[in-house]
């Protein structure tokens, strides 16, 4: 039974790849070489079917997902493209996404192989969605926001809510990657997922949410922070474009989007914070600055104006 159970698992699992697609045989199959996939599957050259049949010519490379329950395996969803190549984001290819806008359709895959439409997957939740990748060295980023997804999950109920990471860095970050990378917080499935993809899928959905993404290292990449909390209709309801934000804060946001009671000091920490950083142009060291400065002054017109009382009162009773 048990083995039954894990070939149908088995059969509606998929791996993102890249490879080179080097001929096409008379059976309309083809022979493709494919970079390796991290804890999955090494460098290879062997046989597949690719759906669409069109979709590739020899000597092109190939952005697919690996179907490995026929034989010979199959490559879905097959499309022409380049090595995944983070950068600057190009919104000028896309619509990008603001406050009321929908999800953009994008086709990824979860941290245990399944296929999720990033549009339509979450309806009827309100969902948190941010940027990591597994092997980020900074803890006051990645490793920190997850963190705060760790938080998250254990305040906020499956039925009602969902946790999205996507990955920066999809060439390394497989699902199984993933997989290992979500069980050291203890992610739950039923309402977080780590979202990987084909290179060529996940640069247009870091164009469409506007996250810069710039190698510095084999492994390490600079890139944008950004927190988007969204409507269970499917539409961008808060964006925070930090990633110094609060998670009892974001909890309260969400809370609010879902129509539940939330804590509304709460609420306008988060959104001042994510103001202040945007009027920074989306720094946060200049954010937290600028918001600190600003309670100074705010305290000490208080204190002025508490001690101008006082000697006022004192005044007159002389």
């Amino acid at each position: 039974m048990l083995q039954f159970i894990l070939a149908a698992v088995a059969a509606f699992t998929v791996v993102p790849v890249h490879g080179s697609l080097l001929d096409r045989l008379a059976d309309g199959s083809a022979i493709v070489r494919t970079d390796a996939v991290p804890q999955t599957l090494p460098s290879s050259i062997r046989r597949y079917r690719i759906v669409p049949a069109h979709a590739a010519t020899a000597g092109v490379q190939i952005d697919a997902l690996l179907d490995r329950s026929t034989t010979p395996w199959i490559l879905r969803d097959a499309v022409a493209a380049g090595p995944f190549s983070p950068g600057l984001p190009e919104p000028g290819r896309v619509i990008p996404v603001e406050l009321g806008s929908p999800l953009p359709p994008a086709r990824l895959v979860d941290q245990d192989g399944r296929i999720v439409e990033l549009d339509r997957a979450f309806l009827g939740k309100t969902t948190l969605i941010a940027f990591v990748f597994s092997r980020c060295p900074d803890r006051t980023l990645c490793p920190a926001i997850s963190g705060k997804f760790a938080y998250l999950q254990a305040h906020l109920d499956p039925a009602r809510f969902a946790l999205v990471e996507i990955t920066l860095d999809p060439p390394y970050d497989s699902p199984a990657v993933l997989r290992r990378y979500g069980a050291a917080y203890a992610a739950d499935p039923r309402i977080w997922s780590l979202l990987t993809g084909n290179g060529s899928t996940v640069q247009r959905v870091l164009d469409e949410f506007r996250i810069s993404s710039m190698r510095v290292s084999t492994s390490n990449f600079l890139h944008d922070d950004k927190l988007f909390i969204v409507t269970s209709e499917g539409r961008i309801g808060f964006i925070a474009d930090t990633a110094g934000w609060d998670p009892q804060a974001a909890l309260a946001e969400a809370r609010s989007i879902a129509g539940l009671s939330s804590n509304p000091f709460e609420r306008f920490k988060l959104s001042l914070v994510a103001s202040v950083v945007a009027i920074c142009g989306g720094s946060q060291f200049a954010g937290i600055v600028l918001l600190e400065l600003a309670l100074f002054f705010l305290i000490v017109l208080l204190v002025a104006g508490a001690l101008w009382w006082v000697a006022r009162i004192l005044w007159a009773k002389t």
